[in-house]
């Protein structure tokens, strides 16, 4: 027997033990936020829209008029790790006006990401490096529908899946033999599809706007597939996961015709996923958004974190929208500055930028 396949052999002695989840549980994560939305400080549960949609509140999309879809974009550069320097998978939303004040509604988005790295001690004589990457990511599908010119609800459900892969590296504390360091094993853990209902409100007035909307908890099936890289040997393992519920509630007011302010609370219960328990919280926004006039606007707002998967981090943000051919089409645009010191008082920051696009079916002409 040639040496690899005899230190696989050892270690996969060695490490015949569950699944050893990543420190950052699921990962850094991310509200589903469109680009209008983020550039007033993520308030969107208490805003009803025409064209487009909002997964914090599906209500609000109650009122749209005609079909279409929205892309959004999210890159940053700043301390995550998992989200430095790179694009999000791009949130995409559809909705679908029917008779009756139906409106069909559908989207997908990135939730989490990781990218970390842990070194440990796994034996006398041998030192694991782990690492991992992949992410969540979440769905809809549901209606909205109006009962009145000004009361409107919202039904469906959410849907949250993912993979996360780990990478085991062996390294000898005492080097007995010479050899290199030695992929030893590779997890791929699976998150199949955990679904959960959706249920949302938005009351609607010329100058006044107030949403409300519950995602239940979601449930669904880890499988966890174990490769090791030098043999033909493979094992799995599987277990349940839980994804705790939501609560978004909004307000929004006009105080003119071409001024919204608005405030939003988005909040958590106690998340318990991969051996890491992440604190309940809430995250408290405002925002306004100004119509300059020709099909432009203006945005700012500021929320906080309290609590959840970055406590005390506050964000600024700031951001604009160009609506063209007479509402048929249009770009949002938003800028966001977010920091935190973490729980060893150390200091991080990260710079987002925040692109959509959006058109409706009157694009295409009438």
């Amino acid at each position: 027997m040639t040496l690899l396949p005899c230190i696989v052999f050892v270690i996969s002695g060695i490490f015949s033990v569950d699944y050893l989840p990543p420190p950052d549980g699921i990962g850094s994560e991310i509200l589903p936020l469109n680009s209008r939305s983020y550039g007033m400080g993520g308030i969107c549960a208490g805003v009803p829209v025409s064209t487009g949609f909002s997964m914090l509140n599906p209500a609000a999309s109650a009122w749209t008029l005609a079909g279409g879809i929205n892309l959004s974009g999210r890159y940053s550069e700043g301390d995550l790790q998992a989200w430095d320097n790179q694009l999000d998978f791009p949130t995409v939303s559809a909705f679908v006006p029917l008779p009756g004040g139906i409106v069909l509604c559908g989207a997908i988005d990135a939730r989490s990401r990781i990218d970390s790295e842990l070194q440990m001690e796994v034996s006398d004589d041998y030192m694991g490096n782990f690492s991992w990457t992949g992410g969540l990511s979440e769905t809809y599908t549901g209606l909205s529908f109006r009962t009145s010119d000004w009361l409107a609800f919202s039904v469906g459900g959410r849907c949250s899946f993912g993979n996360i892969q780990s990478d085991v590296t062996l390294t000898q504390t005492e080097l007995i033999t010479p050899t290199s360091d030695s992929s030893v094993y590779r997890d791929d853990a699976h998150f199949r599809m955990a679904w959960g209902g959706v249920f949302g409100i938005l009351v609607k007035t010329e100058r006044f706007g107030l949403g409300f909307s519950i995602s239940t908890d979601r449930k669904g099936t880890l499988e966890v597939d174990r490769d090791f890289l030098a043999s033909s040997e493979t094992d799995s393992s599987r277990s349940m996961y839980s994804l705790p519920g939501e609560v978004s509630i909004g307000i929004s007011f006009r105080p003119i015709e071409r001024l919204l302010i608005g405030a939003d609370i988005y909040s958590r219960k106690v998340m318990d996923i991969l051996s890491i328990h992440t604190e309940p919280g809430n995250v408290y926004s405002v925002g306004a958004e100004v119509y300059a006039g020709n099909g432009i606007s203006f945005r700012s707002g500021f929320s906080y974190m309290d609590g959840l998967w970055r406590d005390g981090s506050k964000t600024v943000a700031a951001g604009g929208g160009y609506t063209f051919n007479e509402g048929r089409a249009g770009v949002d645009i938003a800028a966001g500055y977010q920091y935190w010191r973490d729980e060893e008082d150390i200091f991080g920051e990260e710079t987002v930028l925040s692109i959509s696009i959006w058109a409706t079916e009157k694009w295409l002409g009438e």
